[in-house]
């Protein structure tokens, strides 16, 4: 679903800077001092901050990262952060690769990624936007903890079976395959339209995935 353009959020994301990380002047000293020793998990695609806001409630001993790319959700994400009055919890407006770049700059990884319910572009050629295609996964891999873990859900049927095929081509390993998640793990939190999803008979698909040290970093290893 895409989102309209809404000016409020755009004015607020521009206004806004408690909890806000901005990549053109990252301040390594700075972000260090907000993870601490935390465990460091990144959220790729936040939605509205429902599910970032209700999991970081659960687990203030974490730090959590949303990565956001549209300024409209970017905007309306940051005040539910903000309003929230949660410290553990930081947005990055920028291109996920930005953040990637940075972060492996400075020798910043990832405890935890998290993708819910990513868009599933079923186009073909469209398929180098998806968040778990080649150079998505390829980029994971280099940002993930040695024992890193993805967490997944979807409601879409084609590409949950993609992404499931895609993490174990890139030799992922499966810690969790569930095509009809029911009940929520102690590390997740609902959506804003997941139980929607759920009353309208769709079923949830939920993967976690763990980081190993023979996943794939490299595209010319890839068969």
């Amino acid at each position: 679903m895409r989102t309209k353009f809404k000016k409020w959020a755009v004015d607020y994301l521009d206004e806004s800077f408690t909890n806000q990380i901005k990549l053109d002047n990252f301040n390594k000293e700075e972000f260090l001092k907000f993870v601490g020793k935390s465990p460091l998990f990144l959220e790729i695609g936040p939605g509205k901050g429902q599910f970032i806001t209700s999991l970081a409630s659960k687990y203030l001993d974490c730090k959590f990262i949303v990565c956001e790319l549209n300024a409209t959700i970017s905007g309306i994400c940051l005040k539910k952060i903000d309003d929230s009055q949660l410290t553990n919890v930081k947005l990055v407006a920028h291109n996920f690769f930005e953040l990637g770049k940075i972060f492996l700059e400075n020798n910043i990884f990832f405890d935890g990624i998290i993708l819910n319910f990513s868009d599933p572009w079923p186009k073909k050629r469209h398929e180098r936007r998806r968040l778990t295609s080649d150079i998505f996964l390829l980029e994971y891999a280099s940002l993930l903890k040695k024992d890193g873990q993805i967490y997944f859900k979807s409601d879409n049927d084609d590409f949950s079976l993609y992404s499931l095929e895609q993490f174990k081509k890139f030799k992922f390993d499966v810690i969790k395959e569930c095509f009809d998640y029911n009940v929520l793990d102690d590390f997740d939190a609902l959506t804003e339209f997941e139980t929607k999803f759920k009353n309208n008979g769709v079923k949830i698909k939920r993967f976690i995935f763990k980081n190993n040290p023979n996943v794939i970093k490299k595209s010319e290893e890839l068969i």
